[in-house]
Order: structure tokens, then C-alpha cells, then sequence
């Protein structure tokens, strides 16, 4: 400001000066020079009000603070903060509806099984839930989903989706398999994202893949016994048979027979597992006299073997026929694959109430380790030939699995070739 009067003053003398340079001193040079001034000033004055304005307008502001407690000490600015706080309270609100969504959306993803990816038209991943996570086993949140895999069905599929098409495929990973579904997300008629979803179909898969093989294995045991029943009844009706043969041939059509009831038996027993409709009727009874008169029905048909019970006599609280079977199964098994002279030994032991250990040992062939983790499956036969021949369904072991599944239990395997087997069960009848 000085600076600018310091202007003033020597545009005024050289104005004045000029004019008496020509001799003549005139009142429109000193005029003009004056209205130079007086504008000048004006200028000025203008400049610092406004200044000093502005700065009291900056401070009252930053005092207010847009809160509207403070408004008061401000009149000219009441109004003005008025609707800045209504402004910033609507704000607020919406931000924080906002984050309740998203909140609420991240919580509801987060607890989805199935796993679910979002990604630009670029192949970004901008988010991905808990279960996208588990199925790359990696955080891949602002990856390239073409970088996380690799899998060339995996990455045609996501190209005709950003194509604008849906897409589904099957993926295995880490030894599970996933559905995947592909879906592109549209701005106006323009592809700019997709959702990939992840569906675990493992258990699915195999539980479809383990019926087909059941009922394939089925047909097979089924068809066995009703062929040698149906031509045996047909040779004896034809008048084939001889007369000394026809007894033995009926014979055989029963043992058939009743191998066919057992066999159908073994399969509505699986049958009413699978569908939940076992019979849940509990009774009290003693644990030992039980294993006692299934021990006593199979030995007419251990010959050279011998069954030997021990541990504790109590009682449980449990479904009597399932347990029968329980035990009838695992013993039978311990006959039927032991040695001349050889030894089965049945221990009951009571661990604590409501919980009791069935272990079942044989001194026979035993079963090589690579059999280990298939014996409780439906129609395994460690030795086919041998099965065959002592009459076994293949379904006995699978049906133990079942009932200690049932009571809460675990199963235990040891066995070792040529040596021989045990089977420890554990039941919670509790």
C-alpha cells in the first residue's frame, strides 16, 4: 500500500511539474491529478476493507467450525451455517447407511460356502469373500483373476463372459471340485464386470458317483444268485436233473436263496441309513450277553476257529438290532478271513458312561495297507475269490461304519498281512 501512494504522489508532481514546464499552470492538470489521487485511494481502501472483510469472514468461519452450536456469535453467517450443518448431517446419515450396507453385504458374503468373486472389465478383482479366498488358498483381492488361474477351460470361460455370455464350467482344486458359474455384469449394452461364483459340488459328485457304482455292484450281486436259482429250477423243471441230483440242486437254490435275502437285507439296511429313516428306538440291555448269543450263533460256522470274549459286563443304552449287527458283522469277519486253528478275541470295555470300546481281533490273513482306507466301503473285497466262496456281501463292514456313524463313534483299523486284523469301534450312546 505505501508503494501505491508513493505512485500517486509522483503521477500528481509530474502532472504538475509538466504543466509549469509550458509556464502555464492550469486547474485541469491539478484536477486530474487530484481525481488520480482521490481514485487511487479509493482503491486502496477498498482493497484493505475487503482485506479485513474477507479475513473476518475466514475466522468466523473457521471458529464455527460448521457446527451449529457456534452459529449464534455470527448473525451474518447464520444462515449460511445453517444449511451447511443440515448439509453435512444428510451427508453423514447417507455415509453411514452406507457403511451399514456394505457392513451388512461383507458379513452375508463373508458366511457364503460358496465362494464369490466381483471383477472389472479389465479381469481386476475388486472383492472376493472368506470362501474365494479358501478355494486359490491365497488373498487375491486387486489381482488379475487370469493371473490366479491358470486353467485353460477356467480362462476361456471368463473371456466369454466379459464377452457378454454366461458360462459354467468344473474346476478341481487341492482335491475338491467346483461348479463354477460365470456372469457377465452390464453397464447399457456394454460388458463392464462379472460375478464368478464357486459352488463345492465334491460331496455331491461323489455321493451321485458312489450310487451309480452301488447300483451297478447291486445288479451284479443280485444277478448272481438269480441265475444259478433260475437254472437250477429250470433244469429240475425240464426233467434234466437226475433223480440223485435234484436234492443237491435244492441245495443250492436255497443256500442261493438265502444268501439273496441276506444281500437284500444288507441294502434296505444302507438304504434306510442314507435316507435318515433308521429306526432310533432305544432299549436298555447288558452288552456282554449280547456279544454272547451272536458268539454262540457263529460258531457252528467257525469249525477251526477259535471266539474268544472278554473285558467288562455292563449295560448300554442303544438300538439292540443295530447293535447285533454291529457285532455279528465284525465277528463274522474275523471267521471268515482267519486261518486254520487261528483265533478270533472279542474285548467290551466301558470307558465312561455313555461311552463304551468294541475291539475284535483275528489272528488271519490281515489286510495289506494299500487296503486300508477302502474297507468300509460298499462291496470292497480285499479278496474277491475268498469273499465268493465264504458267501460275503461286501456290505457287512460298510454297515458297521454306518451304525458307529449313527452313535457319534469312531472306527480304528489295524492290521497287518499275514498277521492279522483289529477293528476297534468306539460308540457314544449318549
Amino acid at each position: 500500500m505505501p508503494c501505491v501512494l508513493v505512485l500517486a504522489m509522483a503521477l500528481i508532481l509530474l502532472l504538475y511539474n509538466g504543466s509549469e514546464d509550458n509556464g502555464v499552470i492550469t486547474h485541469l492538470g491539478i484536477a486530474i491529478a487530484v481525481v488520480i489521487a482521490l481514485v487511487l485511494i479509493l482503491l486502496i481502501t477498498a482493497n484493505y476493507a475487503s482485506r479485513k472483510m474477507t479475513g473476518k469472514i475466514i475466522e468466523a468461519l473457521d471458529e464455527i467450525g460448521l457446527k451449529k452450536e457456534n452459529i449464534a456469535t455470527y448473525d451474518e453467517l447464520i444462515q449460511f451455517a445453517v444449511n451447511i450443518d443440515e448439509q453435512r448431517r444428510g451427508y453423514n446419515i447417507k455415509i453411514e447407511e452406507l457403511s451399514n450396507r456394505t457392513a451388512t453385504i461383507e458379513t452375508i458374503t463373508d458366511s457364503m460356502q460358496e465362494g464369490l468373486i466381483l471383477i472389472d472389465g479389465d479381469g481386476l478383482i475388486l472383492s472376493a469373500n472368506n470362501s474365494a479366498h479358501q478355494v486359490f488358498g491365497l488373498k487375491i483381492e486387486n489381482r488379475n483373476v487370469m493371473h490366479i488361474c491358470r486353467d485353460g477351460e477356467f480362462q476361456k470361460a471368463f473371456k466369454n463372459c466379459i464377452d457378454g455370455e454366461n458360462a459354467e464350467m468344473q474346476m478341481e482344486r487341492d482335491d475338491r471340485i467346483y461348479t463354477v458359474f460365470f456372469s457377465p455384469v452390464f453397464s447399457g449394452e456394454k460388458t463392464c464386470g462379472a460375478v464368478i461364483l464357486f459352488h463345492d459340488a465334491t460331496e455331491s459328485l461323489r455321493a451321485e458317483k458312489q450310487r451309480r457304482e452301488f447300483s451297478a455292484n447291486v445288479s451284479h450281486e443280485l444277478k448272481t444268485p438269480l441265475t444259478t436259482i433260475s437254472a437250477l429250477s429250470e433244469m429240475i423243471e425240464q426233467g434234466i436233473a437226475k433223480e440223485e441230483d435234484v436234492k443237491g440242486f435244492a441245495g443250492r437254490i436255497t443256500e442261493q436263496s438265502g444268501r439273496l435275502l441276506v444281500l437284500i437285507d444288507d441294502i434296505i439296511r444302507l438304504s434306510e441309513f442314507d435316507e435318515g429313516k433308521a429306526n432310533r428306538e432305544a432299549t436298555d440291555f447288558n452288552l456282554w450277553e449280547l456279544a454272547e448269543t451272536v458268539i454262540s450263533a457263529l460258531r457252528d460256522n467257525a469249525e477251526n476257529v477259535e471266539i474268544l470274549l472278554t473285558g467288562e459286563s455292563f449295560d448300554i443304552s442303544a438300538n439292540h438290532r443295530m447293535i447285533d449287527e454291529l457285532l455279528y458283522n465284525l465277528i463274522d469277519n474275523g471267521v471268515k478271513y482267519n486261518k486254520d486253528n487261528g483265533k478270533v478275541t472279542v474285548e467290551l470295555i466301558q470307558n465312561e458312561p455313555g461311552i463304551c470300546l468294541i475291539s475284535v481281533s483275528d489272528t488271519g490273513i490281515g489286510i495289506s495297507t494299500e487296503h486300508h482306507s477302502h474297507v468300509f466301503e460298499r462291496f470292497y473285497r480285499v479278496e474277491k475269490s475268498r469273499s465268493k466262496k465264504t458267501g460275503g456281501t461286501g456290505l457287512g463292514l460298510s454297515i458297521v461304519k454306518h451304525i458307529t456313524e449313527y452313535y457319534n463313534g469312531s472306527l480304528e483299523l489295524k492290521s497287518e498281512e499275514g498277521i492279522g486284523t483289529t477293528v476297534i469301534c468306539t460308540l457314544r450312546y449318549i
